[in-house]
């Protein structure tokens, strides 16, 4: 199969059950990587820590962050897009983040700042959110449990705000229908939380803007995913992959469906389908 670009979303697709990426992975992504094939990284975590995961598979690909918000040209820039919250939006949103009660996080570039913090402390699985400064090479991450300077630094040109909670949470409705009519870009990577971006901004967009600028055509770009933010990028890409673990309505958007994350599910596909 021709295929040319191809973007993956990380938790429950590329990465393992165990936060790891399964060896035949690794072995698959250099494969295409050495047969000419670009390759992406597509998610809504910092581009900081996707470098990282970059390191760690020992490829050089294109970084597209924070639910394409930000598009970088590798591991170490430079940064071709970024899109940003203006201040009319920043103002409306954090407002409703802050008066939902939820916890919720603010992205900017090299921080992310927590709201409503002593929300989080409810639940065990954001124990690794806490005050710190993590270093990725030259770039520097920082996390912000500091209310003062949420309000002066963290609602600056923001790329998303995130609202954390229980599964399905009831406050989500009453937050999504203070911003509605905003008409922001909504998603969730799962149920227990909701990211805001600008208008139009998504995977699906970021993946665009890259195929665009490569001169790929659509039908020759792969994507990976698994939950329902990974759907605007499956519906570009011409040949799109769910993971068997992925949701029913991912699976029913998909071409193919791959093995369980657990498995290796990406390298395997790529091996029976790409690595011909």
């Amino acid at each position: 199969m021709d295929v040319r670009l191809i973007a993956f979303d990380l938790d429950d697709t590329l990465l393992g059950s165990d936060g790891m990426f399964p060896e035949i992975n690794v072995r698959a992504l250099k494969a295409c990587e050495a047969r000419g094939i670009r390759l992406a990284l597509n998610s809504g975590r910092s581009f900081e820590m996707l470098r990282e995961f970059a390191g760690q598979l020992g490829i050089r690909p294109f970084i597209l962050s924070v639910n394409g918000a930000r598009v970088d040209e590798g591991p170490d820039g430079p940064t071709l897009l970024e899109r940003t919250y203006d201040d009319l939006h920043t103002l409306a949103v954090h407002a409703a983040m802050r008066d939902s009660g939820l916890y919720y996080t603010s992205y900017t570039r090299g921080h992310t700042y927590m709201g409503n913090s002593a929300e989080r402390l409810r639940y065990s699985r954001f124990s690794h959110h806490f005050a710190h400064t993590a270093r990725s090479g030259d770039y520097a991450y920082e996390m912000v449990d500091d209310e003062a300077r949420l309000v002066s630094e963290g609602l600056k040109n923001p790329y998303k705000f995130v609202a954390l909670g229980e599964s399905r949470d009831p406050r989500f409705a009453g937050l999504l229908g203070r911003i509605a009519p905003l008409s922001m870009s909504i998603s969730s990577s799962r149920d227990d939380n909701v990211e805001v971006m600008m208008p139009g901004v998504d995977k699906g967009s970021a993946l665009k803007f890259l195929a665009d600028r490569l001169g790929i055509p659509r039908s020759k770009v792969m994507a990976f995913g698994d939950n329902t933010n990974d759907l605007p990028m499956l519906n570009f890409a011409g040949v799109s992959v769910a993971m068997e673990n992925g949701e029913p309505e991912v699976k029913g958007a998909a071409k193919w469906i791959a093995p369980h994350h657990a498995v290796g599910g990406v390298g395997k596909l790529l091996y029976e389908r790409v690595l011909l």
